[in-house]
């Protein structure tokens, strides 16, 4: 470590707090004569009295001898890491537009539901974000193109589009911890029997509901269905229905857009 430097720094923590030499020796309990050199880098203070000095200056010792803090990163809890996140994405997006000021722009998104803020690389993607969600989307331009294609794709979409599929999703998800039949759950949701039994049955191949088939005593199954995968909703299901949603009446609200 340089001695020129805490020399000096012990001379520039001196004067914003507007002491003399002789008021800062009589606060350390050394001389003058020993500020002085110090400040002049003819000797460094003793290692015992770096801590004085740093809590006397109210730094760390690393900051004494010129060296930047490390910021100590402070976990968010559980149930905030998301709007932590949310926070990082558009604190990042906007990181490299000297003039940008993520706060306001945060600020517009959570007041108005039709704003929009993002950036878009027609190479790799972009980010998007809204009130309700946040999300990065990267990908190889074939591959972002063949999704148009991917049947698997558009199956799920379609079974996320019946209307009954939704009910049934709905109705699992306010009875979590009780298990339905489709006969049960066609009174529930208002459907007919049949419908429920599909749509329960899908789920189940998405792995959005699980499915046990029990053997009666009179020697007839019954299958039942209770509610399963619920990270897959708040991960995925609802983000996508959150832009599907957007889709449906889109507006052209465009806040700090880049492209």
């Amino acid at each position: 470590m340089n001695s020129i430097n805490i020399g000096e720094k012990i001379a520039e923590l001196r004067r914003m707090r507007k002491m003399t030499q002789e008021e800062l020796a009589g606060v350390i309990g050394v001389s003058a004569q020993t500020v002085s050199k110090w400040e002049n880098s003819v000797t460094m203070p003793d290692i015992l009295l770096l801590p004085i000095l740093a809590g006397f200056f109210e730094v760390t010792i690393d900051e004494l001898f010129s060296i930047a803090p490390k910021i100590q990163k402070k976990p968010a809890q559980l149930e905030e890491t998301p709007f932590a996140v949310y926070n990082a994405v558009l604190e990042t997006m906007w990181a490299w537009e000297p003039a940008s000021d993520s706060d306001v722009i945060h600020e517009k998104l959570i007041q108005n539901p039709k704003y929009h803020t993002g950036f878009v690389s027609l190479v790799r993607g972009g980010v998007y974000a809204n009130r309700d969600i946040a999300l990065t989307y990267v990908a190889d331009p074939a591959e972002a193109l063949a999704l148009l294609g991917n049947e698997d794709a558009g199956d799920f979409l379609r079974t996320l589009a019946d209307p009954d599929v939704r009910k049934i999703l709905r109705y699992l998800q306010e009875n979590r911890g009780f298990a339905c039949t489709a006969s049960s759950a066609c009174l529930k949701c208002g459907i007919s029997e049949e419908n429920a039994r599909k749509a329960l049955e899908a789920l189940v191949r998405y792995n959005l509901s699980s499915k046990q088939t029990v053997d009666m005593a009179t020697g007839e199954q019954i299958d039942i269905y209770s509610h399963w995968g619920d990270h897959k909703l708040t991960l995925l299901i609802y983000p996508l229905l959150t832009l599907a949603e957007r889709l449906s009446d889109f507006q052209e609200n465009w806040y700090g857009f880049r492209s």
